[in-house]
């Protein structure tokens, strides 16, 4: 009995502690009521939103990308508003409250559907018109939709399009930039595909952005683009011998002949000897075009080093050296080219002339029976031939030359005139005749061609003919006193006096002192009656000769016949002193003297007479009418007593 009054008291403490829990339950529920009700901040905490079946917890702020087939439903936003009362969500463009009611394919929010646009929409929850924060939802396709539609389209044209605005929309997207670059190149619009590299290149180009830019501009040919990029692609590759090249290359076409060569000098740095050839011929014709001759040379070499049988090498030294100055190298080089070329006659005929010109005749003739045994009819060769026949005095050779030459050109003056001039050389005056007279009809007053002529008239006893070559000749050549001599001759023929006083007076105009001349001018005043003409040029004649005891005694028999017995008698007495032994002389100049005295004392000249008879005495002491004339006069002309 006892122990049951002692356990009541427990009952009633539980009963207490129950009653305590319930007042203490029911003050939080009310003042959680009141705070739910009169919470002066209300406060957004997030969205509990389920994505494709996966739940994503969204807070204020914050960004949802979403793809237009990504299906979305909201389960729960989350305030710290009381039963979220009064809260709403507001976007423009898009009915968002539909998603808290069901799950639903994004596309089908959008406007008109278009699941290849970008969209942006701004989320915000708001209470009432009190905005309480707000989220962004990005809806864009993915890389693969937008590659799949190009992929499917089938016109070009519209497919670019697609990748075009996939690329505006994406601009960071490479596989696009990729995809559309392609496209580009494929329908070969190499404008869009350069304008779209070089916007990918920037200012730190990739490898692979520059091979692309590279296939562009050489597509386009755009050498100075080309050019650029291949320098940016060495610069990442400086050992790249192919890129290298290709710079070298586009400089040619570019016609940079300084650029090229800096880009063939730099490759040609890197290549290993035998690989080389190529680029010494290619330097060395690029040193030629801008005139630096001895580099054109030092590379020419190299390649000559690499390949000798290049006969098109052995030309261009040839060619270099003779710019230069340097003959020798050049025939060197030339003689070289040539015995790689059989049939190059031009070279051999040029080495033919340098050869003569170093007096080399044997070389110079073994060329040229090379051109001739190719070509007989050479003309060059044929000319060339002579000069080396010249000097070997070999006449026959020259004359079977210059018929050769003659074929090829028959009107050819100087050919005529040397076949003529070696026939009449070698004895063959027909032939020698019959090519003078061509060549006098077209150079009639050459006075060498007109003296040939007379030799040959004179040597085939054609009299006619050779004086009327000797009158051409004397009017062309009036000094030249053999042919003058032989016309006066002509003209004493046919005595024509007239003529010869003309030609004779001309010739002594020259020589004056030739007594030949003199004598043609004195018959012809003799033949034609002027003796005191005759007489004059006589004593022109003995101006120069005094002695000239012929022309003396036919001075004296002259002026004795014309009556001028004081000069004959001078005359006379000079040439007896000249020549005491002349007979004529001796018997003439007495009786001159007798008959002179005579007329003196007929006249009455006593004492010019007696002068006269005693010179007589002097000569002839023995002559008995001097000796009485004399002491007859005397005795008249003499005082007395002397």
């Amino acid at each position: 009995m006892a122990r049951n009054r002692r356990k009541k008291p427990k009952n009633n403490a539980t009963i207490y502690w129950v009653i305590l829990l319930l007042v203490a339950g029911a003050l939080l529920f009310a003042w959680w009521i009141w705070s739910c009700f009169y919470n002066v901040t209300p406060r957004f905490h997030f969205i509990l939103v389920q994505k494709n079946e996966h739940p994503l917890k969204l807070f204020n702020g914050e960004v949802l990308k979403l793809h237009p087939r990504d299906r979305l439903k909201i389960q729960k936003i989350s305030t710290n508003i009381c039963f979220n009362r009064g809260v709403r969500l507001a976007a423009e463009g898009i009915d968002i409250n539909a998603l808290r009611y069901e799950e639903k394919a994004f596309s089908d929010l959008l406007p008109g559907g278009d699941m290849f646009n970008h969209y942006r929409f701004k989320v915000t929850i708001k209470q009432e018109n009190r905005d309480l924060g707000h989220l962004d939802l990005v809806i864009e396709p993915l890389l693969d939709d937008w590659l799949e539609k190009a992929s499917r389209t089938i016109d070009a044209k519209r497919r670019i399009a697609i990748l075009e605005k996939a690329l505006d929309l994406a601009p960071e997207k490479e596989a696009i930039e990729k995809r559309l670059l392609e496209e580009y190149k494929s329908q070969k619009d190499w404008a869009k595909a350069g304008k779209m590299l070089e916007k990918m290149a920037g200012s730190n180009p990739r490898k692979e952005v520059l091979a692309d830019l590279l296939e562009v501009y050489g597509a386009t040919g755009n050498l100075p683009g080309t050019i650029r990029v291949l320098g940016q692609l060495i610069k990442m590759d400086p050992d790249d011998v192919g890129l290298r090249l290709r710079l070298a290359e586009a400089y040619e076409k570019a016609k940079d002949r300084k650029g090229a060569i800096r880009a063939y000098e730099a490759l040609l740095k890197r290549l290993d000897r035998q690989d080389r050839l190529e680029i010494y011929k290619t330097l060395g014709f690029l040193y030629t075009e801008t005139k630096q001759f001895k580099k054109a040379i030092h590379h020419y070499r190299g390649a000559v080093s690499l390949d000798k049988g290049d006969v098109n090498l052995f030309y261009n030294l040839s060619h270099l050296y003779e710019q230069i100055g340097d003959k020798n190298h050049a025939d060197e080089f030339l003689a070289k080219a040539v015995k790689l070329q059989s049939n190059d006659t031009e070279s051999r005929l040029k080495l033919a002339q340098r050869m003569i010109e170093k007096k080399n005749l044997k070389r110079a003739e073994k060329y040229l029976r090379e051109v001739l045994k190719a070509d007989p009819n050479s003309l060059n060769a044929h000319l060339l031939m002579i000069p080396i026949m010249e000097k070997r005095g070999d006449k026959e050779g020259l004359k079977r030359s210059y018929r050769k030459i003659l074929v090829h050109k028959p009107g050819n003056e100087t050919i005529i005139y040397n076949l003529g001039v070696l026939e009449y050389e070698t004895g063959q005056m027909d032939k020698s005749l019959s090519y003078f007279r061509k060549y006098v009809k077209k150079h009639p007053k050459d006075a060498e061609i007109h003296a040939f002529l007379l030799d040959i008239y004179k040597k085939k006893k054609k009299d006619d003919l050779a004086c009327k070559e000797s009158r051409i000749l004397l009017q062309l050549r009036p000094k030249e006193k053999d042919n003058t001599l032989f016309q006066l001759n002509c003209l004493n023929r046919r005595s024509d006096y007239k003529a010869i006083i003309g030609i004779s007076k001309q010739g002594l105009k020259y020589y004056p002192k030739d007594i030949a001349l003199r004598e043609y001018l004195i018959l012809a005043y003799l033949k034609t009656g002027k003796r005191d003409l005759a007489m004059t040029q006589m004593k022109e004649a003995l101006k120069g000769r005094p002695e000239n005891t012929s022309m003396l005694l036919r001075l004296a028999k002259l002026q004795e016949k014309v009556g001028k017995i004081p000069e004959a008698i001078s005359t006379y007495g000079k040439l007896s002193k000249i020549a005491p032994g002349n007979k004529e002389a001796n018997a003439a100049y007495p009786r001159l003297l007798l008959q002179l005295a005579r007329a003196q004392e007929k006249q009455g000249k006593k004492k010019p007479a007696l002068e006269t008879y005693r010179k007589l005495m002097e000569i002839s002491p023995d002559n008995e009418e001097a000796e009485e004339a004399y002491l007859r006069l005397r005795l008249q002309v003499l005082p007395r007593g002397k």
